[in-house]
């Protein structure tokens, strides 16, 4: 039975995990900490040392594999520079599962490049620009404001909703009260960023429409499946878009995807989906995908290992309406230790 590992990677990834209880593989699974999620869900386990990054991760994991056996290796922390070294994890017997070489995926993460050269015959995109000054800012609100259109701004490089915030022209007292964190005043957003070494910001048109999420899985740029969910205020709606398939099947060929990614879309005015970003990477809401009986981890190794039959691919169920509910794990009976508070003013006495 092939030994596959799951390095150090988000919570999302503990669903994988437990979505491979009995496929014929040893599931294995390391992280730095040793209560973390995907350790809870891997019947074999083990600690990887905290403060590797790139080529010293990337050899520590090669001889951590080469030491137990492991034949397969799906990684999550450095993922990047991992791909880099396909060739010597392949010389040693092992398939390193990388969504693409290492240049394409640090193409991806940017979302500037990323949109500068994207091919805009496969979805469209919103007007946008960069800024990384207060000045280059307002060069950017001049250029993009248009009555009845919203801008947006977050970094070029990051993961989730992290830095995004839609841009009001003033401060909106019931968007406060009910607790709609992203959302910013253009004032303060001037005052943010005035004076400050900025990172590479986007500024976008913000669309009013559906939102999207497309989480598929891919071997060597040929589309295994894909599901397509929209967002709502409860839940997610999985539905039938032959459009969006397509769109992922063209995704996954020009950029010679292999694993687990997800791009996002969200509707214009006319209901037109345009992109917004590729993750190559599985998505936080894979969850709500894998209710479309599709076992996306299992499809992924089968394909790698030369198992998968594509005239036999699993019927992506669609029409449903998804929730996720929050779970307890029990850790252990340790207690955890109390965070020490400094009084106000210690720090300046």
């Amino acid at each position: 039975m092939p030994k596959v590992l799951f390095t150090k990677n988000f919570s999302v990834t503990s669903a994988q995990l437990t979505a491979l209880q009995g496929a014929p593989y040893e599931v294995w699974a390391s992280h730095t900490d040793p209560d973390h999620g995907m350790l809870a869900a891997a019947p074999h386990t083990f600690l990887e040392p905290k403060g590797l990054l790139g080529d010293e991760y990337a050899a520590w994991l090669l001889s951590a594999c080469a030491e137990r056996g492991i034949t397969l290796v799906v990684p999550g922390k450095e993922r990047e520079r991992l791909g880099h070294w396909q060739p010597a994890f392949a010389e040693a017997g092992i398939t390193l599962i990388v969504p693409a070489d290492e240049q394409t995926q640090r193409h991806l993460e940017r979302k500037d490049e990323f949109l500068r050269a994207w091919d805009s015959s496969i979805l469209p995109i919103p007007r946008w620009t960069t800024f990384d000054t207060s000045a280059s800012f307002e060069d950017g609100l001049s250029a993009l404001r248009e009555d009845g259109v919203r801008l947006c701004v977050k970094p070029a490089r990051g993961i989730y909703a992290s830095g995004f915030r839609v841009l009001m022209e003033r401060p909106d007292l019931n968007s406060f009260l009910k607790g709609e964190l992203y959302q910013m005043s253009v004032a303060a957003a001037r005052e943010m960023f005035a004076g400050q070494a900025l990172p590479t910001m986007l500024l976008m048109h913000t669309l009013e429409g559906a939102e999207r999420s497309i989480d598929c899985v891919a071997w060597q740029g040929r589309l295994i499946r894909a599901v397509v969910r929209r967002k709502g205020e409860h839940g997610q709606r999985l539905e039938d878009r032959p459009d969006l398939v397509a769109a992922a099947e063209k995704i996954a060929q020009k950029y010679s995807l292999s694993g687990i990614f997800n791009f996002q879309t969200k509707d214009d005015g006319h209901r037109v989906p345009h992109m917004l970003e590729i993750n190559a990477r599985a998505s936080g809401g894979l969850r709500y995908s894998m209710a479309a009986g599709i076992n996306f981890p299992r499809l992924l190794l089968d394909a790698a290992t030369g198992a998968l039959d594509w005239d036999a691919l699993p019927t992506v169920r669609t029409g449903l309406s998804v929730a996720e509910d929050k779970v307890v794990r029990v850790m252990g009976t340790a207690e955890l230790a109390e965070p020490e508070v400094a009084e106000l003013g210690a720090a300046a006495g």
